[in-house]
């Protein structure tokens, strides 16, 4: 008979993160791979998928090709609101023999909330809060950079961009601030201008932790960059409460969590989340509801 294994993926614009377990839920392995945001390729995402699956499995006997084995993966990926990039993704010849796809936010509400209903607000390079209600899934946020993601890392990143320059042309003046971003860039007009010019949201967002230091050194302009990205924050929470008619706990997580929790100014409801959770368990979760369904 062959044995069940369960495969969660978490896999974003940078990164893929993937966890492997057997039927009792015993951790085989788990890898860090590379990007696999389905939506620049649908290509490049299964390579990095399989390849990080790969690597989990280096200290194991079991291989992907095995036919002692059933291999079931769940995945929250990052690019899904894209239905034609989602479809190809889909339909790409793979050795799984049950599939489930969904949003990278949805495996993350998942695993913070230890598979059951609950809220959350993911702040990092961007920003989306992300509700699982009853079957019920409701979204906020999460549309992009620069249209939309105001107030979180790549926004803090762009607006200390404009300040800088605004202090080179005298008409603000110089800080703290400005003064870590010509530093940063070895206070080469030159070399600034032309990565302002050619970065995306991923290098404007490794900018928001200057944000921070200069904060924490009572930088005025910093403080205001960081109190706006706390009323987006309510803003959000605000719109998120009003898609559900429960009341459901809600965790703050990503990588700028810690530094924007103080500016949230209604915190009746959410919190911190917890050490030790995870979006992939929370693709876990995903992929054994759907064994579970289909068995």
């Amino acid at each position: 008979m062959k044995e069940d294994i369960f495969i969660g993926v978490d896999g974003g614009g940078t990164k893929t993160e993937v966890l492997i377990e057997n039927f009792a839920g015993n951790k085989i392995g788990e890898a860090i791979g590379g990007a696999a945001n389905i939506g620049p390729s649908v290509k490049q995402a299964w390579h990095s998928i399989n390849n990080a699956i790969s690597k989990a499995l280096e200290d194991t006997s079991i291989f992907l090709d095995n036919k002692n084995y059933n291999f079931h993966i769940g995945l929250g990926l990052a690019g899904v609101s894209i239905v034609q990039a989602k479809k190809e993704f889909l339909k790409t010849r793979h050795n799984f023999s049950s599939i489930i796809l969904e949003s990278d936010a949805h495996i993350a509400c998942l695993g913070v909330h230890d598979g059951s209903d609950g809220s959350i607000v993911s702040v990092g390079t961007g920003i989306i809060g992300y509700t699982i209600d009853s079957e019920k899934t409701y979204r906020v946020g999460g549309w992009g950079f620069p249209h939309a993601d105001t107030g979180i890392g790549a926004w803090l990143g762009l607006e200390a961009v404009r300040l800088t320059f605004s202090s080179i042309d005298g008409c603000t003046k110089p800080s703290i601030l400005t003064d870590l971003i010509l530093s940063h860039f070895d206070n080469n007009l030159s070399n600034f201008v032309t990565w302002a010019n050619t970065s995306n949201s991923t290098q404007f967002a490794k900018l928001a932790p200057f944000v921070i230091e200069a904060a924490q050194k009572d930088d005025q302009y910093a403080e205001k960059l960081l109190k706006k990205a706390g009323n987006e924050i309510d803003l959000l929470l605000k719109a998120l409460d009003k898609k559900s008619t429960s009341t459901l706990k809600c965790y703050l997580l990503g990588g700028m969590s810690s530094f924007l929790m103080p500016y949230i100014t209604n915190k009746d409801n959410i919190s911190l989340c917890e050490p030790g959770k995870s979006a992939t368990k929370g693709a876990i979760y995903l992929i054994r509801n759907h064994y579970n369904l289909i068995n």
